[in-house]
C-alpha cells in the first residue's frame, strides 16, 4: 500500500479553519507546521504499528504526537515536502484508508478494550466494521468534517460521557441510539436506521453538527425518519478512571496518562516494547488522553519503566486541560501548558472538577464545559470561565496568572 499515483490530493491543503479537522491527507498549519492526524482501527496500535508511527513521526515531523479526544493521533511539525513520505508511511503500516473521502469521514470512537473484555458484547466488532462501512458511502460524502459517532460496548470502560453527533450503545440485548442534544434514545438501532438517520441529518438546512438538527426538527422527528421509535435516555453512571489497573479475566489492562495528551515518539516506541514484553502486544487509545496495555498480569515492570506518565489514578494532572498554546498553535495568544504548569506548582486547582487552559476561544483541547476555564487573552492574560466552556462569557478578564491563581484558591 502506499500514496502512488494520484491517490493524494495534490496541492494538498494546509487549513486552519475553525470547524475543519486535519486527516492523514489534508495537512493543517499550525504554530510549529503543519499537523496531520492518524486514526487507529477500532482505537488500537499494534506493537509494530505504534514503532512505525513513532519512526515517521521522528523522521518526518518534530518528534511529538498529540493524543486527541476523539481517540486520534496527531502528528506535529511537518513540512510541505515530509507529508506525502509521512502519509505513505501511515498507508504501508496499515493506519488509514487509501480513500481521502473515506479517511476524512472515518470517525468513529471504539470501545477502547474491543477484544481484550470480554464483557463488551461480541456483536462490538460486527457494529463498528458496519458504521465504517456506511461512513464510507460517497453519499455520505458532504458529511461536516468534524461529524463523528461513538461505539460503546460498556465493559470495564463505558465511553459514558465521552460527546460524539451520534451515539450506538451495545448491551446483551441489542442496540440503541443517542443523538447529541437530546434526552431521548432509540433501541432496535440498525444500520439501515443509523444510514437512515444520517441522510435525514444532511436535509436538515444549515446543520453542521447533530444537536443542531435536533434543536432545529426535534430527537423524536429524526428518529421517526428513520424508522425508529425514541423513549426517554436512561441515566448513565459516569465513566470510570482510565488510570490503573482494569481487570479483564484472568489478565488486566494498565491504563497510563499523557500528560497534557502530549507524547513524544520515542515514548511510544519505547510503550510498544513494553506492550511486547509485558501485555498483548498492543497500545489503545482512549479518548480520555491516557493509553492502555491490554494482557498485563504483572503491572510491575511496566510501572517501573512508564517515567514521565500518569500511573496514579489521584495525580492532579488528570485534572488539568491545556493546549499547545502559542508553543505550537498559530490562534494561541499564550503558553497554556508552562501556564497550566505553574498553576499545577502552586496547588491552584478547583476544589473540583477541571481546569482547563485554552489559547483561544476554540476551546480545542476539552470543548465541554470545566470547572474553571481561563482562556488567553495575550501573553500572561487570561479571561476566567467557570462551568462553561472556552467560548462563553467570561466571569473575569484581563487576570494575570498569580490572579487566576488566586481565584482558584478561592474557589
Amino acid at each position: 500500500m502506499g500514496v502512488r499515483g494520484n491517490s493524494f490530493p495534490r496541492p494538498f491543503r494546509a487549513m486552519s479553519i475553525r470547524g475543519w479537522c486535519p486527516t492523514l491527507f489534508e495537512p493543517m498549519a499550525s504554530g510549529d507546521g503543519l499537523l496531520l492526524r492518524v486514526k487507529p482501527h477500532a482505537a488500537c496500535l499494534s506493537a509494530a504499528q505504534a514503532r512505525a508511527l513513532a519512526e515517521a513521526a521522528l523522521r518526518h515531523g518534530n518528534g511529538w504526537l498529540d493524543l486527541t479526544n476523539r481517540a486520534n493521533i496527531q502528528i506535529r511539525g511537518l513540512r510541505p515536502e515530509t507529508v506525502v513520505p509521512f502519509a505513505e508511511a501511515m498507508l504501508d503500516a496499515g493506519l488509514a484508508d487509501p480513500d481521502p473521502g473515506a479517511e476524512r469521514r472515518r470517525s468513529i470512537i471504539a470501545p477502547p478494550l474491543l477484544g481484550a473484555d470480554p464483557a463488551i458484547p461480541d456483536t462490538a466488532t460486527a457494529w463498528l466494521a458496519a458504521l465504517e462501512s456506511l461512513l464510507a458511502d460517497e453519499a455520505l460524502a458532504v458529511l461536516p468534517p468534524k461529524f463523528g459517532l461513538l461505539l460503546d460496548g460498556g465493559g470495564a470502560l463505558p465511553l459514558h460521557g465521552v460527546e460524539a453527533d451520534l451515539t450506538l450503545r451495545l448491551t446483551l440485548s441489542g442496540a440503541a441510539l443517542h443523538l447529541s442534544g437530546a434526552d431521548l434514545h432509540a433501541p432496535g438501532a440498525t444500520p439501515a436506521a443509523i444510514g437512515a438517520l444520517l441522510r435525514s441529518f444532511l436535509a436538515v438546512p444549515g446543520a453542521r453538527r447533530m444537536r443542531d438538527a435536533v434543536k432545529a426538527t426535534g430527537a423524536a422527528a429524526l428518529f421517526a425518519a428513520a424508522g425508529l421509535r425514541a423513549g426517554p435516555a436512561p441515566a448513565l453512571p459516569p465513566s470510570p478512571q482510565p488510570i490503573g489497573l482494569h481487570p479483564l479475566g484472568g489478565s488486566a489492562a494498565l491504563g497510563l496518562g499523557i500528560p497534557f495528551g502530549a507524547l513524544p515518539a520515542a515514548m511510544l516506541a519505547h510503550l510498544a516494547d513494553l506492550a511486547e514484553r509485558h501485555g498483548d502486544a498492543t497500545l489503545r487509545l482512549t479518548p480520555w488522553r491516557a493509553l492502555l496495555l491490554p494482557g498485563v498480569t504483572d503491572p510491575a515492570p511496566l510501572l517501573a519503566a512508564a517515567t514521565g506518565l500518569i500511573a496514579d489514578p489521584a495525580d492532579p494532572r488528570l485534572r488539568l486541560r491545556a493546549c499547545p498554546g502559542a508553543q505550537g498553535c498559530g490562534s494561541g495568544l499564550a503558553d497554556t501548558r508552562a501556564d497550566a504548569a505553574a498553576l499545577l506548582g502552586r496547588g491552584a486547582l478547583p476544589s473540583t472538577g477541571l481546569l482547563h487552559l485554552s489559547g483561544c476561544a476554540k476551546g480545542c483541547a476539552h470543548p465541554a464545559p470545566a470547572a474553571v476555564t481561563l482562556v488567553a487573552e495575550a501573553e500572561g492574560r487570561y479571561a476566567l470561565i467557570r462551568q462553561g466552556r472556552a467560548g462563553d462569557p467570561p466571569a473575569r478578564a484581563g487576570l494575570t496568572l498569580a490572579e487566576a491563581a488566586a481565584e482558584l484558591e478561592e474557589a
